[in-house]
Protein backbone atom coordinates (compact mmCIF):
# COMPACT_ATOMS: atom_id res chain seq x y z
CA UNK A 1 0.00 0.00 0.00
CA UNK A 2 1.60 3.55 -1.03
CA UNK A 3 1.40 6.38 0.93
CA UNK A 4 1.64 10.37 -0.38
CA UNK A 5 2.29 12.77 2.40
CA UNK A 6 1.38 16.35 2.19
CA UNK A 7 1.20 19.51 4.01
CA UNK A 8 -1.04 22.83 3.82
CA UNK A 9 0.21 25.95 5.82
CA UNK A 10 -1.20 25.90 9.87
CA UNK A 11 -2.58 28.69 11.70
CA UNK A 12 -3.35 31.29 9.26
CA UNK A 13 -1.53 34.03 7.48
CA UNK A 14 1.76 34.51 10.44
CA UNK A 15 3.27 37.45 9.03
CA UNK A 16 -0.25 39.72 8.67
CA UNK A 17 -0.44 38.32 12.65
CA UNK A 18 3.00 39.45 13.48
CA UNK A 19 3.15 42.80 12.10
CA UNK A 20 -0.54 43.72 13.67
CA UNK A 21 1.59 42.31 16.96
CA UNK A 22 4.59 44.70 15.97
CA UNK A 23 2.65 47.41 15.52
CA UNK A 24 0.47 47.31 18.76
CA UNK A 25 4.12 46.91 20.60
CA UNK A 26 5.20 49.77 19.30
CA UNK A 27 2.61 52.25 20.25
CA UNK A 28 4.21 51.42 24.05
CA UNK A 29 7.26 52.87 23.38
CA UNK A 30 8.38 55.75 24.76
CA UNK A 31 7.39 58.97 22.32
CA UNK A 32 4.45 61.78 22.02
CA UNK A 33 1.26 60.37 22.49
CA UNK A 34 -1.73 60.94 19.42
CA UNK A 35 -2.57 64.24 22.03
CA UNK A 36 1.02 65.80 21.98
CA UNK A 37 0.83 64.69 25.77
CA UNK A 38 3.98 62.66 27.38
CA UNK A 39 3.11 59.05 28.22
CA UNK A 40 2.33 57.64 31.33
CA UNK A 41 6.40 56.53 32.69
CA UNK A 42 6.99 54.08 35.38
CA UNK A 43 7.19 56.18 39.22
CA UNK A 44 10.86 54.36 39.92
CA UNK A 45 12.44 54.81 37.08
CA UNK A 46 11.06 56.68 34.62
CA UNK A 47 10.43 53.87 31.98
CA UNK A 48 7.52 51.91 30.03
CA UNK A 49 6.14 49.00 31.48
CA UNK A 50 7.20 45.62 29.36
CA UNK A 51 4.80 43.75 27.48
CA UNK A 52 5.15 40.94 25.35
CA UNK A 53 2.74 38.37 23.16
CA UNK A 54 3.38 35.07 21.71
CA UNK A 55 3.03 34.91 17.90
CA UNK A 56 2.11 31.87 16.22
CA UNK A 57 -0.43 29.05 15.03
CA UNK A 58 -3.87 28.47 17.40
CA UNK A 59 -3.00 24.22 16.52
CA UNK A 60 0.07 21.91 16.24
CA UNK A 61 0.59 18.89 14.49
CA UNK A 62 1.87 15.46 16.31
CA UNK A 63 4.80 14.80 14.75
CA UNK A 64 5.25 18.18 12.51
CA UNK A 65 7.91 20.62 13.26
CA UNK A 66 5.80 23.98 14.69
CA UNK A 67 7.33 27.06 16.04
CA UNK A 68 6.23 30.33 17.94
CA UNK A 69 7.52 33.41 18.19
CA UNK A 70 7.54 35.87 21.14
CA UNK A 71 7.03 39.37 20.39
CA UNK A 72 8.08 42.57 23.54
CA UNK A 73 8.44 46.10 23.27
CA UNK A 74 11.45 46.06 24.81
CA UNK A 75 14.83 47.00 23.36
CA UNK A 76 16.89 44.49 25.55
CA UNK A 77 14.93 41.70 26.77
CA UNK A 78 15.83 37.91 27.73
CA UNK A 79 13.63 35.76 26.62
CA UNK A 80 12.69 32.46 28.54
CA UNK A 81 9.73 29.55 27.28
CA UNK A 82 7.85 26.71 28.51
CA UNK A 83 5.46 24.48 27.25
CA UNK A 84 3.50 22.86 29.59
CA UNK A 85 5.53 24.24 32.35
CA UNK A 86 8.41 22.14 30.77
CA UNK A 87 11.14 24.72 30.75
CA UNK A 88 12.16 24.78 26.51
CA UNK A 89 15.32 26.34 25.09
CA UNK A 90 14.73 28.58 22.14
CA UNK A 91 16.74 30.45 19.28
CA UNK A 92 16.31 34.03 20.81
CA UNK A 93 12.07 34.80 21.14
CA UNK A 94 11.49 32.03 18.65
CA UNK A 95 10.60 28.80 20.32
CA UNK A 96 10.71 25.40 17.80
CA UNK A 97 9.18 21.74 18.37
CA UNK A 98 7.81 19.16 17.93
CA UNK A 99 4.95 17.18 19.32
CA UNK A 100 5.75 13.86 19.46
CA UNK A 101 2.60 12.40 21.44
CA UNK A 102 -0.99 13.44 21.31
CA UNK A 103 -2.78 15.72 24.32
CA UNK A 104 -5.73 18.02 24.12
CA UNK A 105 -3.59 21.27 24.61
CA UNK A 106 -0.55 22.75 24.80
CA UNK A 107 0.09 25.61 26.74
CA UNK A 108 3.41 27.71 25.99
CA UNK A 109 4.34 30.42 28.01
CA UNK A 110 7.09 33.26 27.27
CA UNK A 111 8.54 35.28 29.70
CA UNK A 112 10.50 38.64 28.24
CA UNK A 113 12.93 40.02 30.97
CA UNK A 114 14.61 43.65 30.39
CA UNK A 115 18.30 43.08 30.62
CA UNK A 116 20.15 44.95 34.01
CA UNK A 117 16.81 46.95 34.84
CA UNK A 118 14.82 43.93 36.45
CA UNK A 119 11.63 44.35 34.68
CA UNK A 120 10.12 41.63 33.11
CA UNK A 121 6.49 40.36 30.96
CA UNK A 122 4.62 36.93 30.95
CA UNK A 123 2.16 35.68 27.68
CA UNK A 124 0.69 32.46 27.46
CA UNK A 125 -0.63 30.80 24.20
CA UNK A 126 -3.04 28.08 24.17
CA UNK A 127 -2.32 25.48 21.44
CA UNK A 128 -4.90 22.87 20.13
CA UNK A 129 -3.21 19.33 19.29
CA UNK A 130 -4.01 17.00 16.42
CA UNK A 131 -3.00 14.00 15.04
CA UNK A 132 -3.21 13.03 11.70
CA UNK A 133 -3.91 11.77 9.37
CA UNK A 134 -2.02 8.81 9.80
CA UNK A 135 -2.05 5.28 9.09
CA UNK A 136 -4.44 5.34 5.75
CA UNK A 137 -5.27 2.24 4.41
CA UNK A 138 -7.93 0.87 1.82
CA UNK A 139 -10.17 -2.07 2.61
CA UNK A 140 -11.94 -3.73 0.17
CA UNK A 141 -11.08 -6.39 -3.24
CA UNK A 142 -8.04 -6.41 -5.40
CA UNK A 143 -9.99 -7.96 -7.97
CA UNK A 144 -13.99 -7.18 -9.66
CA UNK A 145 -16.85 -8.58 -10.86
CA UNK A 146 -18.56 -7.31 -13.95
CA UNK A 147 -22.09 -6.10 -12.90
CA UNK A 148 -20.92 -6.75 -9.16
CA UNK A 149 -21.53 -3.99 -6.54
CA UNK A 150 -17.94 -3.85 -4.54
CA UNK A 151 -17.28 -1.92 -1.17
CA UNK A 152 -14.09 -0.18 -0.47
CA UNK A 153 -13.32 1.52 3.04
CA UNK A 154 -10.50 4.16 4.07
CA UNK A 155 -9.26 4.32 7.39
CA UNK A 156 -6.84 6.73 9.05
CA UNK A 157 -5.68 7.70 12.81
CA UNK A 158 -7.06 11.64 12.96
CA UNK A 159 -7.80 14.14 15.77
CA UNK A 160 -10.45 15.93 15.93
CA UNK A 161 -11.53 14.35 12.66
CA UNK A 162 -11.02 13.58 8.71
CA UNK A 163 -13.15 13.74 5.91
CA UNK A 164 -12.10 11.19 3.03
CA UNK A 165 -12.31 11.94 -0.93
CA UNK A 166 -11.38 8.88 -3.74
CA UNK A 167 -10.55 8.70 -7.56
CA UNK A 168 -9.30 6.17 -9.36
CA UNK A 169 -6.17 6.57 -11.81
CA UNK A 170 -6.38 10.52 -12.83
CA UNK A 171 -10.15 10.80 -12.73
CA UNK A 172 -11.73 13.36 -10.54
CA UNK A 173 -11.79 13.67 -6.35
CA UNK A 174 -15.14 12.17 -5.38
CA UNK A 175 -15.76 13.48 -2.08
CA UNK A 176 -19.39 13.31 0.52
CA UNK A 177 -19.66 9.67 0.79
CA UNK A 178 -17.73 9.56 3.66
CA UNK A 179 -14.80 6.84 4.62
CA UNK A 180 -16.99 4.04 2.54
CA UNK A 181 -17.19 3.67 -1.89
CA UNK A 182 -19.10 1.11 -4.17
CA UNK A 183 -17.94 0.49 -7.18
CA UNK A 184 -20.27 -1.57 -9.94
CA UNK A 185 -18.10 -2.08 -12.67
CA UNK A 186 -20.48 -2.70 -16.39
CA UNK A 187 -17.26 -3.66 -19.01
CA UNK A 188 -13.77 -4.65 -19.79
CA UNK A 189 -11.50 -2.31 -18.00
CA UNK A 190 -7.37 -2.04 -17.71
CA UNK A 191 -5.93 -2.35 -14.10
CA UNK A 192 -6.49 0.64 -12.43
CA UNK A 193 -5.53 2.64 -9.18
CA UNK A 194 -7.52 3.85 -5.94
CA UNK A 195 -7.10 6.22 -4.15
CA UNK A 196 -7.81 7.53 -0.96
CA UNK A 197 -7.20 10.82 0.46
CA UNK A 198 -7.87 11.69 4.42
CA UNK A 199 -7.89 14.94 5.12
CA UNK A 200 -7.52 16.48 8.71
CA UNK A 201 -10.98 18.69 9.34
CA UNK A 202 -9.09 21.47 10.79
CA UNK A 203 -5.23 21.51 9.95
CA UNK A 204 -5.83 20.65 6.50
CA UNK A 205 -3.21 17.67 5.92
CA UNK A 206 -3.60 15.19 3.78
CA UNK A 207 -2.36 11.74 3.41
CA UNK A 208 -3.46 9.78 0.22
CA UNK A 209 -3.19 5.63 0.20
CA UNK A 210 -3.49 3.98 -3.07
CA UNK A 211 -4.53 -0.01 -4.06
CA UNK A 212 -4.45 -1.42 -7.45
CA UNK A 213 -7.82 -2.88 -9.24
CA UNK A 214 -8.76 -4.83 -12.18
CA UNK A 215 -11.60 -6.32 -13.45
CA UNK A 216 -12.59 -9.99 -13.83
CA UNK A 217 -13.49 -10.37 -17.56
CA UNK A 218 -14.39 -12.96 -19.65
CA UNK A 219 -14.33 -15.92 -21.25
CA UNK A 220 -15.80 -14.00 -24.30
CA UNK A 221 -14.95 -14.10 -27.86
CA UNK A 222 -14.29 -17.81 -27.57
CA UNK A 223 -12.90 -19.91 -30.92
CA UNK A 224 -11.20 -22.55 -32.19
CA UNK A 225 -8.33 -21.82 -34.50
CA UNK A 226 -7.87 -24.01 -37.58
CA UNK A 227 -8.55 -25.41 -40.85
CA UNK A 228 -12.07 -25.87 -41.75
CA UNK A 229 -11.05 -28.95 -44.02
CA UNK A 230 -8.63 -31.33 -43.34
CA UNK A 231 -7.24 -34.12 -45.71
CA UNK A 232 -7.11 -38.34 -44.71
CA UNK A 233 -4.23 -39.32 -42.75
CA UNK A 234 -3.06 -35.31 -42.49
CA UNK A 235 -2.31 -34.26 -39.01
CA UNK A 236 -3.97 -30.72 -38.17
CA UNK A 237 -3.32 -28.33 -34.79
CA UNK A 238 -6.54 -26.61 -33.59
CA UNK A 239 -6.13 -23.95 -30.93
CA UNK A 240 -8.75 -23.08 -28.71
CA UNK A 241 -8.33 -19.10 -27.58
CA UNK A 242 -10.54 -16.83 -25.47
CA UNK A 243 -10.44 -13.36 -23.84
CA UNK A 244 -10.17 -13.87 -20.33
CA UNK A 245 -8.49 -11.65 -17.22
CA UNK A 246 -7.28 -12.87 -15.01
CA UNK A 247 -7.01 -16.14 -16.75
CA UNK A 248 -9.18 -19.37 -18.12
CA UNK A 249 -8.44 -22.63 -18.14
CA UNK A 250 -9.54 -25.06 -21.02
CA UNK A 251 -11.28 -28.74 -22.01
CA UNK A 252 -10.94 -29.46 -25.21
CA UNK A 253 -12.55 -32.57 -27.12
CA UNK A 254 -13.14 -34.26 -30.44
CA UNK A 255 -16.28 -36.77 -30.45
CA UNK A 256 -16.29 -38.38 -26.69
CA UNK A 257 -12.67 -37.98 -26.04
CA UNK A 258 -11.52 -34.91 -23.78
CA UNK A 259 -8.17 -33.69 -22.35
CA UNK A 260 -7.49 -30.73 -20.60
CA UNK A 261 -5.91 -27.70 -22.22
CA UNK A 262 -6.62 -25.66 -25.39
CA UNK A 263 -4.30 -27.27 -27.77
CA UNK A 264 -5.43 -30.42 -30.11
CA UNK A 265 -3.78 -32.30 -33.12
CA UNK A 266 -6.61 -34.08 -34.81
CA UNK A 267 -5.58 -36.89 -37.88
CA UNK A 268 -8.12 -38.99 -39.81
CA UNK A 269 -7.35 -42.18 -41.27
CA UNK A 270 -10.91 -43.81 -42.00
CA UNK A 271 -13.25 -42.76 -43.93
CA UNK A 272 -15.44 -40.00 -42.24
CA UNK A 273 -17.24 -36.65 -44.05
CA UNK A 274 -16.94 -34.87 -40.97
CA UNK A 275 -15.50 -34.05 -37.12
CA UNK A 276 -16.70 -31.78 -34.02
CA UNK A 277 -14.31 -30.29 -32.28
CA UNK A 278 -15.48 -28.43 -28.68
CA UNK A 279 -13.41 -26.22 -26.26
CA UNK A 280 -14.98 -24.98 -22.96
CA UNK A 281 -13.09 -21.99 -21.36
CA UNK A 282 -13.36 -21.06 -17.65
CA UNK A 283 -12.42 -18.13 -15.53
CA UNK A 284 -10.25 -19.44 -12.86
CA UNK A 285 -11.72 -15.86 -10.69
CA UNK A 286 -14.88 -15.79 -11.52
CA UNK A 287 -16.13 -19.69 -12.69
CA UNK A 288 -17.81 -18.12 -15.74
CA UNK A 289 -17.85 -20.69 -18.74
CA UNK A 290 -18.09 -20.62 -22.06
CA UNK A 291 -18.29 -23.07 -25.26
CA UNK A 292 -17.50 -23.52 -28.60
CA UNK A 293 -17.67 -26.13 -31.61
CA UNK A 294 -16.60 -26.27 -34.50
CA UNK A 295 -17.10 -28.76 -37.81
CA UNK A 296 -14.24 -29.77 -39.90
CA UNK A 297 -14.80 -31.67 -42.96
CA UNK A 298 -12.55 -34.42 -44.48
CA UNK A 299 -11.54 -34.56 -47.97
CA UNK A 300 -9.09 -36.70 -49.92
CA UNK A 301 -9.57 -40.56 -50.94
CA UNK A 302 -9.88 -43.40 -48.99
CA UNK A 303 -8.98 -46.08 -51.87
CA UNK A 304 -5.64 -46.44 -50.87
CA UNK A 305 -6.26 -47.52 -47.44
CA UNK A 306 -5.86 -51.28 -47.23
CA UNK A 307 -9.16 -53.11 -46.87
CA UNK A 308 -10.62 -54.27 -43.35
CA UNK A 309 -12.00 -57.84 -42.76
CA UNK A 310 -15.42 -57.72 -42.87
CA UNK A 311 -17.83 -56.48 -40.45
CA UNK A 312 -14.97 -54.39 -38.75
CA UNK A 313 -16.05 -51.14 -37.23
CA UNK A 314 -15.64 -47.41 -38.79
CA UNK A 315 -12.78 -45.50 -36.45
CA UNK A 316 -11.58 -42.22 -35.81
CA UNK A 317 -7.76 -41.73 -35.12
CA UNK A 318 -6.97 -38.53 -33.29
CA UNK A 319 -4.76 -37.35 -30.84
CA UNK A 320 -5.16 -34.68 -28.37
CA UNK A 321 -2.76 -32.78 -26.82
CA UNK A 322 -2.69 -30.47 -23.79
CA UNK A 323 1.16 -30.11 -23.88
CA UNK A 324 0.73 -25.86 -24.65
CA UNK A 325 -1.60 -24.96 -22.31
CA UNK A 326 -2.14 -21.51 -21.93
CA UNK A 327 -3.57 -20.24 -18.69
CA UNK A 328 -4.10 -16.53 -19.25
CA UNK A 329 -5.11 -14.17 -22.47
CA UNK A 330 -4.76 -10.59 -22.89
CA UNK A 331 -6.85 -7.89 -23.62
CA UNK A 332 -6.58 -7.97 -28.07
CA UNK A 333 -4.71 -11.27 -28.17
CA UNK A 334 -6.64 -13.49 -30.77
CA UNK A 335 -3.95 -16.77 -29.72
CA UNK A 336 -2.90 -18.32 -26.95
Amino acid sequence: MDHTYTSKKMGGNWNQCRLLMLLFLTVLQPGLSADGEEPELDDDDNRVEISCAIVGPDYVTVGVPSSVECLSNCKACTFSMSVDSKTAQGQGSVLAFTVSSWVGVLTVTCTAAEDGRGGSATATKKLQVLDGPANVSITGPSRLTQSVSHTYSCHARCRPSCTYAWRTDEGPWIGGQGNVLSITPQEMDKPKTLVCKATNSVSGLFVAATQNITVTYGPSEIQIIGPDVISISEKQQFVCSAECLPSCRYVSSVNSHTVRGNVMEVTVDHPLKSVTLKCEAQNTASRKKATVTKTIHISGSFHSLSSRPEGSSVLLAFILSAAHTVTALHYGSSLL
